[in-house]
Formats: structure tokens, sequence, C-alpha cells
């Protein structure tokens, strides 16, 4: 599966490369996605159905312990807004790019110091 081209970086905020799953819903369903990246603003998902731009997401993501002495998971529970989608043509799935629209403090600064954490490991 190839990523979608990239879009112009304006972000204010670190973007790690990452595989997450999480659960989202919407309504009348509920799936399965998949992190490609993801920052404390949104994440650029794989999903295997097609959501309409500017659907309001519940949203549940368990975040593996940000150190190696820790085993403590979170569970983040967030609201996002689907903001761009592309479908990739070799496998029918969906790009899907997710804005953070409500996401209580503390889940967000546990998900900074997430991404700080990868980030540093990273480089």
């Amino acid at each position: 599966m190839k990523t979608p081209k990239p879009v112009l970086d304006r972000r204010r905020s670190i973007r790690i490369v990452e595989k997450l799953p999480f659960k989202i819903g919407h309504q009348n369903y509920e799936a399965e996605a998949v992190t490609v990246n993801i920052s404390v603003n949104g994440a650029l998902c794989i999903v295997e159905q097609d959501i309409p731009l500017m659907t309001q997401l519940k949203m549940a993501l368990t975040l593996p312990p940000i150190s190696k002495t820790s085993s403590k998971k979170k569970t983040v529970l967030m609201k996002g807004v689907v903001v761009r989608k592309d479908k990739d043509p070799s496998t029918q799935k969906y790009f899907v790019a997710i804005y953070f629209s409500e996401i209580k403090p503390e889940d967000r600064q546990f998900l900074q110091k997430f991404i700080e954490s990868r980030s540093a490991s990273a480089a």
C-alpha cells in the first residue's frame, strides 16, 4: 500500500510514523483503523470503508507504554473530524486524515509525551 502524496507541511506539532490500531465510531457503526502517522493534533490512518469528509468520529486509541521501564498502557478517548481522504486503488482501502477536535488536556499531555518519546528514540 502506497501512502498518498505529501501535503504541504504546515504542521505545528511533531508527527511520528507509528502503526497503532484503534477504533472509530459514528452514529450506527464502529470500525477498526490503523494509524500511519500521528501528532497531538491528528492522525493519518487506514480504514476499510469510505468515510465522508467532515464526518465527526468518536475514537478510542490505546497507546503503548511511554518507556521501557513502564508497562502502563493508556486508552485515550477523543473526538475527531475527517479532514482529508484518499482511496488506495491497489487495496480499495482509504487513507483518512483525522483532526482531533476534542481531547481531554491530560490525554493530550500523555499523547504528547508518547510522541516525544518515540521521536527521541528514532533520532
